[in-house]
């Protein structure tokens, strides 16, 4: 029985943001070997595609995708698949790009509205900007080169907050970009909250520097559209 726990570059057809980083050994696990209750906290994951690019992003509202900024290009362009396991599957098209921020590493996350409120279904979570302490876990699903969902949570822990970023243990690759870095609540999911967003490569063999990415808490001090999806 499975456990609950826990710049672009072209790969074949298919672009993928890059330099998303194993932290030491590849701890991740294959969405698909893990129970019902773990893929079902993935259902409000998707994968972003759009003119060959491809990155991973969570709905934080019904109809609200929000992913990185360098993952943007127009709205027309852009489509977001959930459910790509082993159930049916839905693509919702961009509505609209509502808020993304400047070419700064701290600010490199974007909103995307979706048409047909895809969270009504898959459901979403929301954002947290409560301080977090080394060492406490946290969890990313993701499409790493735009496959079936993976899961990091097996050695996957924040290490501290610098700069507006949030850096942690947990391992991506790419097409990680955009990716949900969540507080996990595996007994009521419905509590688990999304205090980064995933952007940028770092760790080692040794796992001595890390990945990291936007922290909700430094994005919430001038975004209205970020406080506006904070549930503490």
């Amino acid at each position: 029985m499975n456990r609950l726990i826990c710049g672009l570059v072209c790969l074949s057809s298919v672009c993928v943001a890059a330099t998303r980083t194993i932290c030491g050994k590849n701890d991740m696990e294959d969405m698909v070997t893990l129970n019902a209750a773990m893929n079902e906290m993935g259902h409000p994951i998707g994968n972003l595609r759009g003119k060959g690019m491809s990155c991973t992003g969570t709905l934080v509202a019904p109809d609200v995708f929000l992913t990185a900024r360098h993952c943007k290009i127009a709205c027309s362009s852009l489509t977001v698949t959930f459910g790509y396991l082993t159930r049916g599957s839905e693509t919702f098209k961009c509505k609209e790009i509502i808020e993304y921020g400047s070419s700064n590493s701290n600010q490199d996350y974007m909103f995307v509205r979706l048409e047909g409120s895809p969270g009504v279904n898959w459901g979403y979570y929301p954002l947290s900007d409560k301080p977090l302490t080394p060492g406490t876990e946290l969890l990313i699903i993701h499409h790493p080169s735009g496959d079936p969902m993976k899961v990091a949570c097996k050695n996957c822990q924040f290490q501290n907050e610098a700069g507006g970023l949030n850096y942690y243990s947990c391992d991506t690759e790419p097409g990680s970009s955009g990716s949900a870095v969540m507080v996990p609540d595996y007994e009521n999911p419905e509590n688990t909250r999304v205090v980064s967003v995933h952007a940028f490569g770092g760790c080692n063999s040794s796992s001595s520097q890390y990945n990291s990415g936007p922290a909700v808490r430094s994005l919430a001090t001038f975004s209205a559209a970020v406080r506006a999806h904070l549930k503490n």
